[in-house]
């Protein structure tokens, strides 16, 4: 059964590639807005690399499996390069979610629940009854010393639990959000050898699966 769902997905996946091979600049994929150039920086603020990527999307309910997408912290962008070389702004409202460097990507949108995170587009590291939230942000700075301009990066994390979401700052702020659990998830932590500053992407996921195999609300 799985061997026939895989098979039919890459089948799906080959027909929308050969679609966008002949659609070529037609498609509605590259209909929008082309982004502004960047300043002049000592580095980029785009995820992982400046350069555009094959990477899965899902748009507007419509799967492309080699989309040329990068995904811009500074103005929260997903951009497509289209067949002829332009830098085009996808729709946000659009966007379904993109699998991008070994990422799963959405445009998560504000709601009224207690300490929900600002609009924009999120690293989804978990979901289940709980939900894993990365945003990462670029600000452009300025360097007194030798006047020349950078991107500064910030990474937050956010859990969804029971109807609130918890800005995760650091271990300690985790374990209060998953009570009354903290020992043995404190011990889970351990056991794997994890250091928050140094693995916090898969210290929260995997801890808070731990949590949800603990409660039985897998």
């Amino acid at each position: 059964m799985l061997a026939q769902d895989v098979g039919r997905q890459q089948s799906i996946d080959s027909a929308a590639v050969m679609y966008l091979q002949r659609a070529d600049g037609q498609s509605v994929l590259y209909y929008g807005n082309e982004q502004d150039g960047q300043p002049r920086t000592t580095n980029h603020p785009y995820l992982t690399n400046a350069q555009y990527v094959k990477a899965r999307l899902s748009y507007n309910n419509v799967i492309y499996p080699e989309a040329l997408l990068r995904l811009d912290f500074s103005r929260d962008e997903l951009v497509v390069q289209s067949p002829d070389r332009r830098n085009i702004v996808l729709f946000p409202e659009n966007v379904d979610f993109v699998e991008l460097h070994n990422k799963h990507i959405i445009y998560f949108r504000r709601d009224g629940l207690p300490g929900c995170p600002s609009t924009g587009y999120y690293s989804l590291l978990y979901s289940g009854n709980c939900k894993v939230l990365e945003r990462q942000t670029a600000d452009l700075l300025l360097n007194n010393g030798d006047g020349s301009y950078y991107y500064a990066f910030t990474t937050r994390y956010y859990l969804y639990k029971d109807g609130v979401y918890y800005n995760i700052r650091n271990q300690s702020g985790l374990l209060k959000a998953l009570s009354p659990y903290k020992k043995e998830l404190k011990r889970f932590i351990s056991s794997n050898r994890w250091r928050f500053r140094r693995d916090a992407e898969v210290l929260i996921a995997m801890t808070v699966s731990e949590y949800e195999k603990i409660t039985g609300s897998l």
